[in-house]
């Protein structure tokens, strides 16, 4: 935190000038708290500020930077988080709803509590907890900025909807969402990303640190190395081999098979970010990568996979959601289910 004393100010009047405090002077403010709130910023906080460049297009941040800053100028004094988190989780957040949502700059609309739990639990692809700490930060800056806002029910981030695999339609429609890329370059990293995560179980981190030499084919089929601190050898389910055979085809060895092949860094919104500018078919509602996980997950407990071997490839020492994710398994039918548990399946 870079304030010792938090700012007593005018939530309504404050609100009303986010994206122009350093511009409203002291005729239009005549107690001083808009034009005052960037000048008295401690030096730590300013050079944080002025070196923060988000992952995003410099025409995009332009956008929305002054916004972003004022919001986390009149939040930082207010809560204990920092300010190069709070620009962070600010500068994506905003840059969703206004660049690719279409919402207006306005503080009453963009921290809607409404909006920021359809942000974390539907848009956002990181794991339970980076959506639960964006939403934290999320309500903390709202709290803050629209003080009289009515509360509003939260969808729970480790709701069913979030885990709830895709079925063999909802497959099929991923499908063409991936052909329906407008570019050669985005229908390849779309069918990257359904090959690797709904037919490997890969992470979208994982899938933005693969490189063409991670992945063998050969007559067994397709092995996928993931590379980081959950390092495995992943054998591709083979409904996704020629997708991904497909998708590789041109790279050299060292190249990354997700955005750009040469990119020297990984972003951890990367694969959020290409999604959310991805051509959308009407009605269908935005790929999520942790339910192309959930539906490998369950594709092979559906097939009575080995359980060790399925923990190894899924980078999980124990299934904290398998309990969530049975309830997706189709059920044995009676004669089924005595023979399994008889043992007869594996004389």
């Amino acid at each position: 935190m870079c304030w010792s004393d938090p700012w007593v100010f005018d939530a309504r009047f404050i609100g009303s000038r986010l994206g122009r405090l350093r511009r409203t002077n002291r005729t239009d403010d005549p107690t001083g708290i808009a034009p005052s709130i960037h000048s008295v910023l401690p030096a730590e906080c300013v050079t944080v500020m002025v070196r923060y460049q988000p992952e995003m297009s410099p025409q995009r941040w332009e956008r929305i930077r002054e916004f972003v800053e004022d919001a986390v100028a009149v939040t930082a004094p207010n809560c204990a988080y920092t300010t190069s988190r709070l620009l962070i989780v600010c500068s994506h957040y905003v840059d969703w709803a206004v660049n690719i949502a279409s919402l207006p700059l306005q503080p009453q609309i963009i921290f809607r509590l409404e909006l920021i739990s359809r942000y974390t639990s539907e848009v956002m692809n990181q794991a339970e907890g980076t959506r639960r700490n964006y939403r934290a930060i999320l309500l903390r800056i709202s709290e803050i900025l629209l003080p009289d806002s009515p509360e509003a029910e939260l969808t729970a981030l480790n709701s069913r909807v979030s885990m709830e695999p895709y079925s063999d339609a909802d497959l099929t429609r991923l499908e063409f969402w991936a052909r329906g890329q407008n570019t050669p370059g985005r229908e390849r990293n779309a069918t990257v990303l359904l090959a690797l995560c709904a037919g490997g179980g890969l992470w979208s981190n994982e899938v933005c640190e693969a490189r063409r030499e991670d992945i063998q084919f050969d007559a067994h089929g397709v092995l996928v190395s993931v590379r980081g601190s959950n390092a495995r050898y992943v054998p591709l389910l083979a409904r996704w081999e020629p997708w991904l055979r497909v998708a590789v085809t041109g790279l050299d060895a060292g190249d990354r098979v997700f955005g750009s092949p040469t990119r020297k860094n990984n972003s951890k919104n990367l694969v959020t970010a290409f999604i959310q500018q991805s051509v959308q078919p009407h009605g269908m509602p935005r790929p999520q990568t942790n339910r192309m996980r959930a539906t490998w997950i369950v594709t092979h407990l559906a097939a009575r996979t080995d359980m060790r071997a399925l923990m190894t490839a899924s980078g999980v020492g124990k299934f904290e959601n398998l309990a969530r994710l049975l309830q997706f398994v189709p059920k044995l039918d009676t004669v089924a289910y005595r023979q399994h548990l008889r043992g007869e399946l594996n004389k």
